[in-house]
């Protein structure tokens, strides 16, 4: 009879999960508890569950410090401790620990040292299973020395076969080897591992048995010789022989196999007289079953089997140490043939590894933790709450999630519906992972082994993760602190409420024009357009309007919350012009919007109006020419996202650059508005170049060439208002379409202009709403509305609509009042520079970025100067952004026409200059100026012909795929297109909101200033959820260059590092590296440098060793991906990386 010894005063020589999990069953027992930290563990939650924690291992490297036998041994002396419970892993299983506790009098809560040296080392418990009579796998005799040795086994047994620390766990020191090839390689790392972990590089080889099941047996014992078993566990679902999910009982054992394991468990137990908890492993293939070893400890997964027999194992473990028997009453487990089974249980360890990046343990801040819970839950936590800090120094390991169901399908639900509530943010976890696999058809039903997770890719398939809420509160944060390029920081202003117009969203919509096209064709409405007597107006507050005056920066947002609004209040609009232009590039690289989605959700709330879009020709709604192939798949894509009427122009007025823009619209069942961009002077007669005769035969051509209409497009106002009378006069009684006329007010006459082109017979005016009119923009829908009043052709709309409307349209101006034009007045000098009205504040910002804001009469006038040195050509985008490049160019420079002619053989030109001059955008009328050719081009090649026709049709289907392989998502047609648009435009769009979420569903007082101290906000982030946002208050800058910003999101705190760009960085950071670059690599993981294995200036072949990197106990080799030289190396041994940072540059 063994003597009872109390226990008072426990010290778990472990941390994190395990350590709180003794704590528990302690605090349970009435017992004191005692835990123990490293430097780095100092705010670890195992530290504060303790009734007392104390430093150890002051000086030792993280691992190290809980390996420090002597110290833990003087410390528990130190602080009055009974016994000490190793947990699992560290020195769990080291035997030399277990004496020093008996030598010291200290009760060792687990087996015996005599115990643990014959199951702690593998070598010898293979010994002890022999002599029990237990079937083994073939293996070395002992510990191997050397890797002749292996290599002799290998050639006797086959390979393949494993390489395993004699002291591991836990999957740590253990590497499979399929051919000679891999051995040297496995065996180094290996040991090395080993001796990371366990403090011990001691390995031994045995055969490698393919696809078993990895089954275990929990085992209890005590003083007196009675041992029971707790039934098995199924442990097949691991990945590099750590175990992911376990199971209990397993759902694939016939009753017979898993009496005869469960009996040859106990056997070997009782061969040994074993104490306390342990558990025996085997591989089990078929209908046999083999030993692997005895875990003389208890482990990770015990929770489980817990959870179907009731047995609380960590507090029978204290009880046997006392000396108790199994069966006393205190200790409460009944004989063998009464423990039984209730229900299923699975276990799933969330850890803060990436799937998808072969598992790399991430590290960092936990920003967001929410947890799962209910019947038949239990979590066993470590570091998992919100604010821990995830070092790279141990164990990745969250938290364990054990679910319990009396069926295991019910079970496997319950697990599911409990990963699917974390909500885990700051690292990445593998929940989606643990998912697909709870989730998959062989999991569910048994029939799956221990290579489960490398034979089912399926499993690595899952949507990425969103985390919204911290996205848009990094962005929130970056514009709070830094402001939003190209506008002045500044705190964000505080707005008046902007009045949204009252409509019926529940009565029909009015029928527009949109509906006859839809009913009847775009002849039939160039026909009826032609009959109306009425003029009819185009509204292009949606576009173009503030493209002139706010530098096309009205976000989607804003035009959302009018468009139905404006739909039913002026249902008798000709069109609505709200797309294509600059509002592509812009909404994609400035407003980081989907320009897509704008126009799809502009259909939906405006079903009635005619939608136009303005295109360049054969430059769609870019800067240059594309294939023709381009051109028309991109006119398909917009006619079937809502575009009713193409605006078509080319930049300069040329025949053959609109041509196939008017076939494809036509293909697409749309109107084909095909336009003639307005220059020069009409009525001076000593500038003959573009006269009366260039306007009609060019029109003519163009109705010749398929247009339903013909658009004036005057993009600078320069169309004075006699001209425009003899040149729709002209146009009328030359042409049998109608006519749609286009201008800018920056003169001041656009009223009265557009009263003569009226009085001419024009059909349809642009205009927009007064409070967006005037200036660099189109004349007031308003006004001119009241200029006709006594007329036949006054507009048929309702004049107080539109007033509510603009209304509306004030105030949302205010929001952009940074990028307003600045032009408060009339500028008749318009007349001299004959800079379009977009291309007008477009310009001004450009001239702001680059430093000229105080030189911008210059730039202005150098305009015009830049104009007249090309030859006085039509100047609309692109045409009239390569002037402006050019006069930006100029000035900078400090540069005059003299100069150019003088010196331009040795300078270099903008590329969009070179480009033009080459023909790339087509050909001006008139021709290129020779000797101006000539120096810019310096003998590069001319192209007299349309560019469309030189380029290679774009192969769609190999876009598809190359964009697939960069977004890791399906492409859509309109992913597609932009794309062959706008590549990088495109790619730093995708790569904005993979940062920072879809910013689009910010109000634009945030999106542009960020927030105030103490705001609240509420962001609708789809339908019926809405996030509830305030600033709480913003840190001093730290050395690093960062301020740490505090923000209540739903209620809950949440911390964002934001770097302010205003202040320099007093902390060295490695460089990133460039993904795109194959010549830099970057490190994978986080965590240490191990060993560099190459010096600057080596030839190394691919597949050669470079650098040894290590993240919690795992080591991860980087090799060369090619041959070559390296030529530089950023790191040392023992320094500390980060993702991505730049480790080795190849020459």
């Amino acid at each position: 009879m063994a003597s009872l010894r109390k226990i008072n005063k426990v010290l778990a020589a472990n941390r994190g999960e395990i350590a709180i999990r003794i704590f528990r069953a302690c605090t349970e027992l009435d017992i004191r508890t005692v835990a123990i930290y490293s430097k780095e563990d100092s705010s670890s939650l195992h530290r504060y569950k303790a009734d007392e924690s104390y430093l150890i291992g002051e000086g030792k490297s993280p691992i190290e410090a809980y390996l420090d036998i002597e110290g833990i041994i003087e410390l528990a002396k130190n602080v009055g401790v009974d016994a000490i419970h190793p947990g699992y892993g560290f020195l769990a299983e080291n035997i030399n620990f277990a004496k020093r506790c008996e030598e010291e009098g200290i009760i060792f809560i687990g087996p015996t040292s005599e115990h643990l040296d014959m199951f702690g080392d593998k070598v010898k418990a293979k010994t002890q299973a022999i002599d029990a009579g237990l079937p083994i796998i073939p293996g070395s005799d002992g510990p191997v020395s050397s890797i002749s040795e292996v290599e002799k086994f290998a050639d006797e047994a086959g390979y393949p076969i494993i390489i395993k620390a004699s002291l591991g766990g836990g999957g740590r020191g253990m590497r499979i080897v399929h051919h000679k090839g891999e051995l040297t390689e496995a065996y180094d790392r290996a040991r090395s591992e080993a001796k990371s972990a366990f403090g011990n590089d001691e390995i031994y080889v045995e055969k490698f048995i393919e696809n078993p099941k990895h089954i275990e047996v929990q085992i209890l014992g005590d003083k007196q010789g009675n041992i029971v078993h707790l039934f098995e566990r199924d442990c097949s679902v691991q990945r590099r022989h750590q175990k992911v999910v376990e199971v209990a009982p397993s759902i694939s054992l016939s009753e017979e196999l898993r009496d005869r394991i469960c009996e040859a468990a106990v056997q070997l137990a009782k061969n040994v007289g074993y104490i306390n908890a342990g558990t025996v492993e085997f591989l089990v293939t078929g209908n046999d079953f083999y030993f692997i070893e005895v875990n003389p400890r208890v482990q990770v997964e015990h929770t489980i089997t817990e959870m179907i027999t009731g047995v609380d194992i960590v507090q029978s473990q204290i009880k046997i140490a006392e000396g108790r028997t199994l069966h006393d009453p205190v200790v409460g487990i009944p004989k063998q043939n009464h423990i039984l089974t209730n229900g299923y249980a699975i276990q799933s360890r969330v850890t803060t590894e990436d799937p998808l990046n072969d598992f790399m343990p991430d590290t960092g801040r936990i920003m967001v933790y929410r947890s799962g819970g209910g019947f038949g839950v239990r979590l066993d936590a470590g570091n998992g709450y919100q604010g821990a800090e995830i070092s790279p120094y141990y164990d990745s390991l969250l938290v364990k999630v054990s679910t319990w169901a009396l069926t295991f399908e019910q079970a496997a639900q319950k697990m599911v519906r409990n990963l699917k509530e974390f909500r885990i943010r700051g690292i990445k976890t593998n929940i989606p992972f643990l998912k697909n696999v709870i989730l998959h058809k062989q999991f569910i039903t048994g029939e799956y082994d221990t290579n489960f997770i490398d034979d089912t890719p399926e499993l690595f398939v899952f949507p990425k993760r969103k985390d919204r809420g911290t996205k848009l509160l990094t962005y929130i944060g970056d514009m709070t602190i830094n402001g939003v390029d190209g506008v002045p920081k500044k705190q964000k202003p505080i707005f008046s409420a902007v009045h949204i117009p009252h409509v019926d969203h529940l009565k029909e919509m009015p029928k527009g024009t949109k509906q006859l096209l839809d009913e009847h064709g775009p002849e039939y409405v160039a026909n009826w357009l032609k009959a109306q007597e009425k003029v009819l107006l185009t509204d292009t507050t949606f576009r173009d309007a503030h493209q002139s005056i706010l530098a096309t920066r009205v976000r989607t947002k804003d035009l959302e919350q009018i468009a139905e609004p404006t739909a039913r209040l002026l249902p008798e609009l000709f069109s609505v012009e709200m797309w294509g232009g600059a509002t592509f590039d812009v909404a994609y690289r400035f407003l980081r919007e989907d320009p897509w989605t704008r126009l799809l959700n502009m259909r939906e709330k405006m079903p009635n109006i005619l939608f136009q879009m303005l295109l360049r020709a054969s430059n769609a709604v870019g800067y240059k020419n594309y294939p023709d192939n381009v051109l028309f798949t991109f006119v398909e894509e917009s006619a079937k996202a809502g575009i009713d009427v193409f605006r078509i122009f080319d930049s300069l007025n040329w025949l053959e650059g609109i041509k196939p823009a008017i076939e494809a619209v036509r293909n697409s069942g749309k109107i084909a508005e095909a336009s003639i961009c307005y220059t020069g002077n009409l009525l001076d007669k000593g500038r003959g170049k573009y006269d009366l005769t260039y306007y009609t035969n060019l029109a003519k051509d163009l109705e010749a060439s398929g247009a339903h209409i013909l658009g004036i497009k005057d993009m600078a106002g320069l169309l004075k208002p006699e001209a425009a009378y003899q040149l729709i006069t002209e146009l009328k009684n030359s042409l049998d379409i109608p006519i749609h006329l286009h201008t800018h007010d920056t003169s001041g006459n656009g009223l009265y202009m557009y009263a003569r082109a009226i009085e001419a017979g024009v059909d349809v005016v642009d205009v927009a709403a007064g409070s967006m009119a005037g200036s660099t923009s189109q004349p007031s829908a308003q006004s001119l509305y009241h200029a006709l009043e006594g007329t036949k052709y006054q507009p048929d709309v309702n004049i107080e609509h539109y007033e509510e409307l603009s209304t509306y349209w004030e105030g949302i101006r205010e929001y952009y009042q940074d990028f307003e034009s600045g032009m408060k007045s009339p500028h008749t000098e318009v007349y001299f520079h004959e800079m379009p009205g977009g291309q007008y504040s477009n310009l001004q910002q450009q001239a702001k970025a680059v430093g000229l804001e105080e030189r911008w009469d210059e730039v202005k006038k150098m305009f015009r100067t830049v104009n007249d040195m090309f030859g006085d050509i039509v100047k609309v985008t692109p045409s009239s952004k390569i002037v402006g490049d050019m006069a930006l160019f100029m000035v900078q420079n400090n540069l005059t026409e003299e100069d150019i002619y003088e010196r331009g053989e040795y300078m270099d030109f903008p590329a969009s200059v070179i480009e033009f001059f080459q023909g790339d955008i087509g050909q001006p009328y008139g021709g290129f100026p020779e000797k101006l050719q000539q120096i810019i081009l310096k003998g590069r090649e001319k192209i007299e012909v349309r560019p469309g026709q030189l380029l290679e049709p774009v192969d769609f289907d190999k876009l598809r795929k190359e964009l697939y392989d960069k977004l890791g998502r399906e492409v859509t047609s309109f992913d597609a297109i932009a794309y062959a648009l706008y590549p990088d435009v495109f790619m730093s769009y995708h790569n904005f909101t993979t940062t920072y979420a879809d910013v689009s569903v910010l109000d634009t007082p945030t999106y542009f200033y960020g927030m105030r101290l103490g705001e609240q906000i509420e962001v609708e982030i789809e339908q019926g959820k809405t996030l509830f946002i305030k600033l709480v208050s913003i840190s001093e800058a730290r050395s690093d260059g960062t301020r740490v910003m505090y923000f209540e999101l739903n209620g809950q705190s949440r911390e964002i590092i934001i770097k302010d760009k205003s202040i320099t960085s007093q902390v060295v950071e490695l460089p990133k590296a460039n993904k795109e670059n194959p010549k830099e690599i970057g490190a994978t993981m986080p965590g240490t440098v191990v060993k560099i294995l190459c010096a600057e200036g080596d030839k190394v072949e691919k597949g050669d060793y470079l650098i040894i990197t290590e993240a919690m106990k795992m080591e991860t080799t980087i090799q060369a991906p090619f041959k070559g030289v390296i030529k530089r190396i950023h790191v040392n041994d023992g320094a500390a990386i980060s993702v991505n940072d730049l480790l080795i540059e190849f020459e």
